[in-house]
């Protein structure tokens, strides 16, 4: 119908803000799947070639970010965003862990002293592998993170960060490659376990405030185009 083609433009608008809050690229997490629920105790390998478990890291927030150290495109931006954020909440390794983890099977420990080396991350902040590959996939898929593989050991993926709560428990993400202050301190509250009830939801604020936009858009357009139709029928 006729009247149906201002929607277009509009719809296509809301699309494009979507897609921007799930990340840019690669299919997001099914949040309602994975939140609330543990990841597992998979052993990691850091740059410097020392092997421990995960749950080490047990009593302190966990902030995971997945990357691969030959990504010349949203791994870096999204390491030197939070580079640049966690500065206003801590230190890491001290208030929180911040884990770079590689998706990348085929990633060593050279190649993850190479990437921490070139981003300047200190001490706190560890890059590490899975040191068993089935491990790996099993802690991909319990925080339901999902990738393509490109030639020349390219991925697309998904760009985001988790956050863990201090027993190892899913209960945020970040999505894209830079970080609001004021998002990035609720999703650290969420995990320090000191949100209340009606901020825990405040992540679906933007997809509800959209959806009720566009809702009333269509119905002023319709109703408009309805008006117009009438005038026209008894002109």
């Amino acid at each position: 119908m006729r009247f149906l083609a201002p929607f277009v433009p509009l719809l296509l608008l809301f699309l494009s803000f979507l897609f921007a809050q799930t990340g840019g690229t690669g299919i997001p997490p099914n949040e309602d799947r994975t939140l609330g629920n543990p990841v597992p105790d998979v052993i990691l390998v850091d740059s410097s070639g020392k092997k421990f478990h995960l749950y080490q890291l047990k009593g302190k927030p966990v902030i995971l970010s997945p990357i691969y150290t030959h990504c010349t495109s949203a791994c870096p931006i999204i390491t030197e965003s939070l580079k640049k954020t966690i500065k206003l909440f801590g230190q890491p390794g001290r208030d929180f862990y911040l884990i770079s983890l590689t998706f990348d099977p085929k990633d060593t420990v050279e190649d993850l002293k190479r990437f921490k080396r070139e981003h300047g991350l200190g001490e706190g902040w560890t890059v590490v592998l899975v040191k068993d590959k089935s491990k790996l996939f099993e802690l991909l898929d319990a925080i339901d993170f999902r990738f393509a593989t490109l030639p020349d050991r390219q991925f697309v993926h998904p760009n985001l960060i988790v956050f863990l709560d201090k027993d190892m428990i899913i209960r945020k993400y970040m999505y894209g490659v830079s970080f609001d202050r004021i998002e990035f301190a609720n999703a650290l509250r969420i995990a320090r376990g000191e949100i209340a009830l009606p901020e825990k939801f405040r992540g679906h604020l933007f997809l509800v405030g959209m959806l009720g936009f566009v809702g009333t858009v269509v119905f002023t357009i319709v109703k408009l185009s309805r008006i117009r139709y009438r005038r026209k029928m008894t002109a």
